[in-house]
Order: structure tokens, then C-alpha cells, then sequence
């Protein structure tokens, strides 16, 4: 038990210096205000709310099959965070105009989770630290759960950064497709993760992995209007 919640306490420990890490990046490399991080906080507080709501009212019974529990989640996550990330920008963060300052929203938005995950394990293995020394029957197989819980902690950042890069692209093209190809994205992603189940962490975090790619290219290739018309010019 001792071992176990020292790989906890590590797993834990990781995601939170991993959120750390990168939000202080954003602040020294861009001069970024930490203050960007709240927007993103926000948003996600909020659309959590009307996703527990939208999820509290349908019926229990047809959420327990696998294919429909796993539709409806990917559906309410896409719906509520995309469009709570638009409201974001339209009514907390109006002078958000570039890409730095979107990550550090998306950043924001992504991290509630992540750092609710790190605490909850570093908090559990601090629990269990005192239940003894004896070794688990198999230390292999609960470090590589830990392991896996804590890369799909980690890896969903990606993803949240670069769809509030592609949100922010309604306001600096005057175009709703970006919301709704965002909110497409996001169905996806949540959606294969739920079907994939708990039952296999690695496959989520292959399928999470994957979606961090996508979420990466779509950072650095994805131009404001401008630089994607001197490109093209």
C-alpha cells in the first residue's frame, strides 16, 4: 500500500507541475497574464454546470447503454464547452486577438480538470501512505494505471488550447463555422473516449494522444486571417 501511494503521489504530482509548467511558460515566453487562465476557468465551471443539468435530466436508464450514455456525454461536452469558450471571448476576454493569448484561455478552460485529477491522486496516495509497507501483489500493473490516468489527464490540454484557437477564428473572420467545427471536434473526441471505456486506459490514451495531435496541428497551422493571406499572396 505504502508503494502504491507513493506511485499516486508521483502520478499526481506530475499532472499539477505538468499544468504548472506550461501556464508559466505561456507567462514568460508572451507576457501573458495569468489573468486569462480565470476566463478559461470560468467558462468550464459553467458549462459543467449545464452539462450536469442537460445529463440530470435524461432518463438514467437509457444513458446505461454504452453507444447512447456515450453520445449523449460527447454531445453535452461539445455543445456547452464550445459555446461557453464563444461567450468566453464575447463578454470576459473581448481584447483576446491572437494565438498566445488563446492557449492561455484554452489553457484555462482545460487545466479544472486536469488539476482536480492531480490532487484527487496525490490526495489518495497521501491517504493510503500509512496503510502499511506491504508490497502490492502487482506494483507493475497499478503503476501503469496511474501512469495512463495521468497522461489522459494531461494530454486533453492540447486538444482544449487548440479549439480555443479555433473558436477565437469566429470573432477574427466573422465566420460561425469555426464554432460549430469546433464543437464538432469535441463531440468526436469525447465521445470515441467514453465508447473506448475505463476498462482500457491505454486505448484512451492512444485515442487521447491522437487527439492531443490534432489539437497541436491545428495551433501551428492554423493562421490568424492576415498571415493566412500573406502566406497565400
Amino acid at each position: 500500500m505504502f508503494l502504491y501511494g507513493i506511485v499516486l503521489m508521483v502520478a499526481g504530482g506530475g499532472l499539477l507541475a505538468g499544468v504548472a509548467a506550461l501556464a508559466t511558460w505561456l507567462h514568460r515566453r508572451f507576457s501573458l497574464p495569468y489573468a486569462l487562465l480565470t476566463v478559461g476557468v470560468l467558462t468550464y465551471m459553467g458549462a459543467l454546470v449545464v452539462q450536469f443539468v442537460l445529463l440530470r435530466a435524461l432518463d438514467h436508464t437509457l444513458l446505461e447503454i454504452l453507444p447512447v450514455g456515450a453520445l449523449a456525454v460527447g454531445l453535452a461536452a461539445g455543445f456547452t464547452e464550445e459555446t461557453a469558450r464563444l461567450l468566453g471571448y464575447q463578454y470576459l476576454a473581448r481584447g483576446a486577438v491572437n494565438r498566445p493569448q488563446a492557449l492561455m484561455i484554452g489553457l484555462g478552460h482545460g487545466f479544472s480538470e486536469t488539476i482536480y485529477t492531480g490532487l484527487l491522486a496525490a490526495g489518495l496516495g497521501l491517504s493510503v501512505l500509512g496503510y502499511g509497507s506491504d508490497r502490492p501483489d502487482d506494483l507493475s500493473a497499478l503503476t501503469s494505471g496511474a501512469l495512463a490516468e495521468a497522461l489522459n489527464g494531461l494530454l486533453p490540454l492540447a486538444m482544449h488550447m487548440g479549439l480555443s484557437w479555433v473558436v477565437l477564428q469566429v470573432f477574427l473572420r466573422g465566420q460561425l463555422f469555426w464554432l460549430f467545427a469546433a464543437i464538432f471536434i469535441h463531440i468526436v473526441a469525447e465521445t470515441t473516449a467514453a465508447l473506448i471505456g475505463p476498462n482500457d486506459a491505454w486505448a484512451v490514451v492512444l485515442w487521447r494522444a491522437l487527439v492531443a495531435l490534432i489539437g497541436l496541428i491545428l495551433i501551428t497551422r492554423l493562421n490568424a486571417p492576415e498571415l493566412a493571406v500573406e502566406e497565400t499572396g
